[in-house]
């Protein structure tokens, strides 16, 4: 059996309160260690930012989460079917800090361009609290 979870909600930046909620119960329910936590926590607000600003536009549509533990990592995928992440950007100003920072939080990043959307899966090893 599988241990993940997968999410379906809303793209408005209301919501995304609520995504935190879940993961956050998730991962304790997991019985990772309180800073990994902090850690997914900060990369979920970005990811699922990004496709509320950059994929719907503050559009309407869904984002697809997705989190699964196995051993030692958790394996996370945020999707949205949004306009497509823009590689065009001129500067570093118009791009922002947030993919750059995530980048550097996990262990494995993949960025997939979509037909409509963008996937992003990332896999961050963990520590488990010994309770």
């Amino acid at each position: 059996m599988k241990n993940e979870i997968k999410l379906s909600i809303p793209a408005s930046l209301e919501n995304l309160s609520i995504v935190r909620a879940i993961i956050r119960t998730y991962l304790v329910t997991q019985k990772i260690d309180e800073r990994d936590i902090f850690k997914i926590i900060s990369i979920i607000d970005e990811l699922t930012t990004n496709a509320v600003e950059h994929g719907y536009r503050y559009g309407n549509g869904d984002i697809i989460i997705e989190i699964e533990k196995n051993n030692n990592a958790i394996k996370l995928i945020v999707e949205d079917n949004g306009v497509g992440f823009e590689k065009k950007r001129e500067s570093k100003d118009e791009r922002g800090m947030g993919l750059l920072l995530v980048k550097n939080m996990v262990d494995s990043f993949q960025l997939e361009e979509k037909v409509n959307g963008t996937r992003i899966k990332v896999v961050k090893q963990i520590k488990e609290v010994l309770k």
